[in-house]
């Protein structure tokens, strides 16, 4: 079995992130909690051709030129948003159940979010997706939020080997932690704003953290700074594992985090980066000790750039420090598998 597609079930990590619109802008917060700090921030082309490392691969060509945070090498990431302002977060789910083989192609958790945002422009699209393909059976169990430039969002989870969708009136909060949606909204209707009498919670748990930033969202005034306020909420649901804090913009096409090694807010925006297929892939330690516009600092990706991101990203793995060299080398070097697709040219109009 392949280990990142598997990404075998350990305790669960306790991510949270939601979407809110704030005077018209939307912003998209995720704080990503896990063991290990390292990471790429990485600007993926538009018109490559891809394929998931399953055994029955998805392929496809990327429509959209993306911004992703990747630990596990290149084409593996764990969020990121597109240049048409689609944003991918995942979060542990312990009731996943992906469903059984058939005949649609698979991607693990992972490539299944750069199928996403190579290929989707808004939730619509997102789910037409998700509905093409299958996340191979044995992967970790996640569920994901996916939020678009309007603001619009969608969960996707799997249960019982189905997957489950809530969106529009189905979606009242757009927030997600550890525990399933449904769950996660009849625990906020006990809390005060929200039909219930219950106090906003302090604690750590999945649904205390969901409640707290559902109340943060609807507390947020007028006029407040909108990517000041997400980090603000990202702050109050913060955990001791948490790795980096991330906030989109995704009319802007700015992405702004910062990390537990470096607290300073950084921040780059697509209009900085050549997104045409022929230009290298771009590669920045997640982890830099810089600030401000992180757009000059960014280097030409390597495969010996991936590969020892692999290397480190394993070796800080507690299920993945065993891992093999063949196993570590067949994941670093899937994207030399990549190529530029030309696009067709436009005729031309005879008069």
């Amino acid at each position: 079995m392949l280990l990142l597609l598997a990404f075998v079930a350990v305790d669960v990590h306790p991510c949270t992130t939601f979407c809110m619109t704030v005077d018209g802008q939307v912003v998209f917060g995720a704080n990503y909690d896990w063991d290990v700090r390292l990471g790429m921030v990485m600007v993926n082309k538009r018109s490559v051709s891809r394929e998931s490392l399953t055994q029955r691969p998805a392929r496809w060509t990327s429509r959209y030129a993306s911004i992703t945070f990747n630990q596990y090498g290149r084409n593996f990431p764990t969020g990121g948003m597109n240049e048409a302002g689609l944003v991918v977060a995942l979060m542990d789910l312990s009731e996943t159940e992906y469903p059984a083989a058939d005949a649609r192609p698979s991607a693990g958790v992972l490539d299944w979010i750069q199928y996403q945002l190579d290929l989707s422009a808004d939730i619509d699209q997102a789910i037409a997706n998700a509905s093409a393909i299958r996340i191979a059976t044995g992967s970790r169990g996640l569920h994901y939020l996916i939020a678009d430039r309007t603001g619009r969002a969608v969960t996707i989870e799997h249960l019982g080997g189905v997957m489950v969708t809530h969106s529009g009136a189905n979606l009242p909060v757009s927030v997600l932690a550890n525990d399933r949606y449904d769950q996660s909204w009849a625990y906020l209707t006990s809390i005060t704003g929200f039909g219930g009498n219950q106090p906003v919670p302090n604690g750590a748990s999945s649904l205390q953290r969901f409640a707290r930033a559902a109340s943060m969202i609807r507390q947020t005034a007028s006029g407040a700074d909108p990517v000041a306020r997400a980090f603000t909420i990202l702050d109050s649901v913060r955990q001791t594992h948490t790795r980096w804090s991330i906030v989109y913009d995704p009319a802007a096409g700015t992405v702004y985090y910062r990390t537990d090694q470096n607290r300073a807010i950084r921040w780059l925006a697509f209009t900085s980066f050549d997104l045409s297929c022929p230009t290298p892939v771009q590669i920045l330690d997640l982890n830099a000790p810089l600030s401000g516009d992180l757009a000059p600092h960014f280097t030409d990706y390597t495969a010996a750039a991936n590969l020892a991101l692999v290397h480190q990203s394993y070796d800080a793995t507690p299920f993945l420090r065993d891992t093999s060299e063949e196993t570590r080398l067949r994941y670093a070097l899937h994207p030399e598998k990549d190529a530029c697709v030309p696009r067709p040219r436009a005729r031309a109009v005879r008069h």
